[in-house]
């Protein structure tokens, strides 16, 4: 049969057709269009035939698991016997781990730690221990902000569908099982480590070793993803091969046969793969080696592409959800264009730095893809920093962390002042990182592109990987163009777009606003939120404290395409509205801020205009009367006249503005003495929208304020379950009386609206509630 070659490569894709089908209809007529076109190009049946097999079967596969991932439990309070499924994490003083319920189903649970003899207590409990639990289920939430992880679709992926807050973990007893033994040892190994090894270079050392990124610094391993050379810090098959190489080559030496090798490595690698983490890099590593080791037992040698697509239809078919992880689609995106462009490294006459230059390459390219879907961002030194930082790790860092862990289960001293000497050297490195990620220049921000944009910008790769094969240099040329030219429009297409928005994002108890107008052409944020930081115990500060700016703002911007706010506003100087204004502006953020006059009422306050001063931000202080503009977004100031000494709600700045064909009342905090000073000010002040005063609280939206502007809608934003029990009840009766219509943060998350040229809409998100409102000029 002509084309054998064929079978696995389309067998492969159609069970990524018949598991993403499971879930999108899309996927079905493209696979459909896809097979109509093999059979028109081979005129093979045999090819037609395997790709609908492969599809029948991966499709079927998915729709059953998905059927079955379903949960027997209800919201409310349990007390059971459940099993820890895997290492718990202690951060501060909440300790988080997966239990095991009698009947198989898995929780995401978290137990907040009362004291630090209770914490070092807990610290030794293992994998595997069975303990009588206390405590109360609740739904994961979506992604309540356009851009930012989707923490129930990650859980619904490892079949969890429920958060369980423990309030008691009593009658604790170790459970039996290989897996929580190899899991214990892990454990153990990490708490080695982190005991013998510098703490700025632990984190690093357990990536490398044991799979294991929790110890990392927040700002490195930021550092590393901006420019493109996280990689480094994850288990590959780079790290699997120096492994499987080192044993071997010391078998080999000792006078063990290759067949007995071969078959020690296959025992060794399910063990290894466990003792690691099981990520997704190291199962696709483990197994593409197991596969080798079997192909030469047999006396056969296996194809690199035979292997890495059996490799990809076995893990899929143990779990097809690993389709949606993005370690996942990266660990076989960057090895399947490797393998298939391995006649362009044949055809390298020098080594070296060029050939290092061309496996960064052609890494670049099969990861960007995937890379601007999903982080909507690269770096365009992204290959440099990869020629510079593969050999380093690869000739250093990997040999000195597997040799310092050796060092230091032999002789501790030893190990130790081989780490000193490794740390030294790693600070450095770690100094060159966060410089070269700092310079804003390097990085590229992208919206995540649409299906079209995103198929257009991978079919280019494809063409450009293609034509690097052949000898023609005006096919290299035009692919290079065609490829420059679809990087190009994902970039722009943010800008391509005729709808503005406002958005009133669901940041908890707090406040902050986009806008953004038509074709991007001027985009301001109100208020950042924040959360309310109190002096804590040192046990209870957390490695990896929760930050409002990295975890929800930016990712949404840079969905966007955002790289830079043309405006920051703050209304006022409260924790809860300017608390990640700092962060924004150190992230070089935010072009210009805008305060109201009087900004500053205590030495705190000014922390916020010191640090803008220092990046070198222009700062306008603005009063009633004043109207500015930026881009095609018009103001005007509605208060305040002078700062109130008494209140910091009252000195809010307050603004109106005419978008999309509808005017908005943006209040702060404002309560209702200001409301009247307004009222007095703008006697003739009308709002399509009103922004409600204070989160909803009874001091705010007075009755008399609502009668005067007659908003159609307000917009509330107020943390879900929050202690202030905003919104107040007083306030919406308030708004129900005037036939106002009320979006709620807190219970739809983050209220939308767009518009076009001649008519907007209301809408939430996530969009379980589309129902909107919707205007006509």
């Amino acid at each position: 049969m002509k084309n054998t070659r064929l079978l696995l490569p389309l067998a492969a894709a159609s069970a990524t057709a018949g598991i993403a089908a499971a879930s999108f209809f899309s996927a079905l007529l493209i696979f459909v269009l896809s097979l109509f076109f093999v059979y028109i190009k081979t005129k093979q049946l045999s090819l037609v035939f395997v790709s609908l097999s492969a599809f029948t079967i991966y499709f079927f596969l998915t729709s059953v698991i998905d059927s079955h991932n379903v949960s027997s439990y209800d919201i409310g309070s349990y007390k059971l016997r459940a099993v820890i499924q895997e290492i718990p994490k202690i951060d501060g003083d909440r300790m988080s781990m997966v239990v095991r319920t009698p009947d198989g189903e898995k929780w995401a649970s978290s137990y907040k730690i009362e004291s630090l003899a209770e914490k070092e207590k807990l610290s030794q409990i293992e994998p595997g221990t069975a303990c009588t639990f206390t405590g109360s289920l609740k739904k994961p939430k979506n992604a309540t902000v356009p851009g930012t992880f989707d923490y129930k679709q990650y859980l619904y992926s490892q079949h969890i569908h429920w958060n369980y807050s423990i309030t008691a973990i009593q009658n604790c007893s170790t459970a039996d099982g290989i897996q929580y033994r190899l899991l214990s040892v892990r454990k153990s190994l990490i708490s080695f480590v982190n005991d013998h090894v510098p703490e700025s270079s632990a984190g690093i050392v357990q990536a490398l070793i044991l799979g294991d990124r929790f110890y990392l610094m927040d700002d490195v391993l930021e550092a590393y993803q901006k420019l493109g050379v996280v990689h480094l810090l994850a288990i590959s098959g780079l790290h699997v091969g120096i492994v499987t190489a080192g044993i071997f080559y010391v078998l080999i030496r000792i006078g063990v046969t290759r067949e007995k090798v071969a078959i020690l490595l296959l025992l060794f690698l399910p063990v290894y793969t466990i003792l690691t983490g099981a990520a997704p890099s190291v199962m696709r590593a483990a197994l593409m080696s197991g596969l080798y080791f079997i192909g030469s037992l047999w006396g056969k040698r296996m194809n690199p592409s035979i292997v890495i697509c059996l490799s990809y239809l076995i893990l899929l078919l143990f779990n097809p959800y690993h389709l949606f992880q993005i370690g996942f689609q990266l660990s076989f995106a960057v090895s399947f264009s490797l393998i298939l462009s391995s006649s362009i490294f044949k055809k390298l006459q020098s080594g070296g730095l060029v050939q290092l230059a061309m496996v960064s390459l052609i890494a670049q390219l099969g990861s960007l893809p995937i890379l601007i879907y999903y982080f909507q961002q690269f770096s365009l030194i992204s290959i440099p920093m990869n020629i510079i930082m593969v050999p380093f790790y690869t000739m250093f860092v990997m040999p000195f962390s597997m040799i310092g862990f050796l060092l230091l289960s032999l002789s501790e001293p030893v190990g130790e002042c081989l780490f000193y000497w490794f740390d030294y050297i790693m600070c450095w490195s770690d100094k060159l990182i966060k410089y070269a990620a700092d310079i804003e220049q390097f990085t590229v921000i992208a919206a995540r592109p649409n299906a079209l944009v995103l198929f257009g910008l991978i079919g280019s790769i494809v063409v450009l990987l293609t034509a690097m094969e052949k000898s023609a240099l005006y096919q290299r040329l035009l692919s290079v163009l065609l490829f420059i030219a679809m990087l190009f429009l994902v970039v722009i297409f943010p800008r391509l777009d005729p709808e503005g928005e406002v958005d009133m994002l669901d940041i908890g108890q707090g406040d902050s606003m986009f806008i953004s107008a038509p074709y991007q052409r001027g985009h301001v944020m109100i208020d950042t939120g924040g959360i309310l930081s109190y002096l804590t115990e040192p046990w209870r500060e957390k490695r990896h404290p929760f930050s409002l700016s990295e975890k929800v703002l930016i990712p949404f911007l840079t969905a966007k395409g955002i790289k830079q706010l043309d405006a920051l506003i703050l209304t006022h100087a409260d924790q809860d509205h300017i608390g990640e204004a700092k962060v924004l502006i150190k992230r070089h953020k935010v072009k210009q801020l805008i305060v109201p006059k009087g900004f500053v009422s205590e030495p705190n306050d000014e922390k916020v205009l010191r640090t803008a001063q220092q990046e070198g931000i222009r700062i306008t202080e603005v009063k009633r009367g004043d109207t500015f503009q930026i881009k095609d977004l018009q103001f005007l100031v509605l208060s305040p006249e002078t700062p109130d000494p008494n209140s910091k709600n009252n000195s809010s700045l307050v603004l109106w503005m005419k978008t999309g064909h509808l005017s908005w009342v943006l209040t702060g905090d404002l309560e209702k003495e200001g409301e009247q000073e307004i009222m007095k000010a703008f006697p003739d002040l009308k709002a399509d929208i009103l922004k409600a005063g204070h989160h909803g609280s009874k001091g705010s939206t007075g009755e008399e304020f609502v009668r005067q502007l007659k908003p159609k809608a307000a917009i509330i934003s107020a943390g879900e379950n929050n202690r202030y029990h905003h919104p107040h009840q007083e306030v919406l009766d308030i708004l129900k009386a005037h036939s106002v219509r009320i979006f709620r943060t807190d219970q739809s998350g983050t209220i939308q609206y767009r518009f076009k040229s001649g008519f907007g809409t209301f809408s939430v998100y996530p969009p379980y509630d589309t129902t909107g409102m919707t205007e006509t000029n």
